[in-house]
């Protein structure tokens, strides 16, 4: 029981810091992600204009061109299930030639 009770208490000490406020100071808008160290913009999706005012806008992501032709897309699939029969043809014959339990 005691064992018990020194387990709650220090999973209880460990979890209280998770609800304190954080010690570090807040950044300024300068120093956010967007900025690098020596005050150089990285784009990503936001820019600020001559009035300071924030502009976002979305980055859409590329495009992904299909390089296979249907061809290619049944060989794969024909590959595939051959491989898969083969597979199982090989498992169903390994079961049925196991010994039989009994005989033991």
């Amino acid at each position: 029981m005691t064992r018990l009770a020194t387990v709650a208490t220090v999973a209880l000490v460990g979890a209280a810091n998770a609800f304190t406020v954080p010690q570090n100071s807040i950044l300024s808008s300068r120093t956010s992600p967007l900025f690098e160290q020596d005050n150089k913009f990285t784009e990503r999706g936001v820019s600020m204009d001559q009035d300071g005012k924030s502009n976002v806008w979305a980055i859409e992501p590329k495009m992904e061109v299909e390089n296979k032709s249907s061809e290619e897309k049944t060989g794969s699939a024909l590959a595939a299930a051959g491989g898969f029969v083969v597979f199982a043809a090989i498992a169903a014959a390994a079961l049925t030639n196991l010994p039989d339990p009994d005989q033991f």
